[in-house]
């Protein structure tokens, strides 16, 4: 089931009809009963849902992550500020791509005699907190995809430029993760604090650097757990409201609220 599920991934993705190009995806599996679930609720939002509140029958989650190709994230390191089309562009299709995979997947998967459920590709977080109901960069955490770094993206084998998406099925998968497991560190700030390159990058200034000390066991940021710019290292909503302003910018391709200047250091690829 793993084999057919990674291939279906890739699959899609090396099918799709899209201006944007790829690199290859990575699939990672949770149980649904890993208990790092219940620490989101802790550590970043008190009602983030857990894979049963998705699927009843929930046993396993399964996370994918879809990888920009090189020259998106080239196009978006060319201007210090302005956004460039093509990552705007790759935010837009790949948001949709994410959500016709997880769709195919629910029916592939029901033919096979499995249940599945998902949640968008974005979108779906508190419009005050802007904290993610279902964080698929969390899921991806507990998955064994990756860590977080310092600008709250997830770095995985793949970097951190591009997009994750996440579905509960009621199969039994094995795990690529457990919550014992050691926290391969990617982010070079966080470990031997050589890089703050993210920070420099952001236009509008809402990153900060923060100790390591505030990060979970499992790659989480802790730091999101706390209210204020101080402790979080990121002003969310100074952010989005400079996400807004891009929008603007290219409404012929759709609602891009992207920027991914945090996103085009040296993470991006790895």
């Amino acid at each position: 089931m793993e084999t057919f599920i990674t291939d279906f991934v890739r699959r899609q993705v090396a099918e799709a009809e899209t201006e944007t190009r790829y690199r290859q995806p990575l699939v990672g599996f949770a149980s649904a009963a890993d208990p790092r679930f219940p620490q989101l609720r802790e550590l970043a939002e008190p009602t983030h849902l857990l894979p049963a509140d998705l699927l009843p029958t929930a046993r396993s989650v399964i996370s994918f992550f879809l990888p920009f190709a090189k020259e998106v994230v080239r196009a978006n390191r060319a201007e210090p500020r302005q956004v460039a089309r093509e990552w705007a562009v790759a935010y837009v299709e790949t948001n949709t791509l994410i959500n016709r995979i997880s769709q195919r997947f629910i029916a592939a998967l029901a033919e096979r005699g499995v249940k599945a459920a998902a949640e968008p590709a974005t979108h779906n977080w508190d419009p005050v907190t802007l904290v993610s109901r279902w964080s698929h960069k969390s899921v991806a955490a507990i998955a064994g995809l990756g860590s977080f770094g310092l600008h709250h993206m997830l770095i995985t084998d793949a970097g951190c430029a591009g997009r994750f998406g996440s579905l509960v099925v009621d199969a039994t998968l094995e795990p690529t993760s457990a919550p014992d497991d050691p926290i391969r560190e990617r982010c070079l700030y966080f470990l031997d604090g050589s890089c703050r390159i993210c920070v420099e990058r952001c236009p509008v200034g809402a990153l900060t650097a923060v100790p390591k000390e505030l990060r979970a066991t499992f790659g989480c940021p802790a730091i999101l757990a706390f209210p204020n710019r101080t402790e979080t290292g990121l002003d969310k909503h100074r952010c989005y409201e400079w996400l807004l302003q891009v929008a603007d910018q290219f409404p012929e391709v759709g609602f891009a609220d992207a920027c991914g200047k945090c996103a085009t250091g040296p993470c991006a690829f790895k």
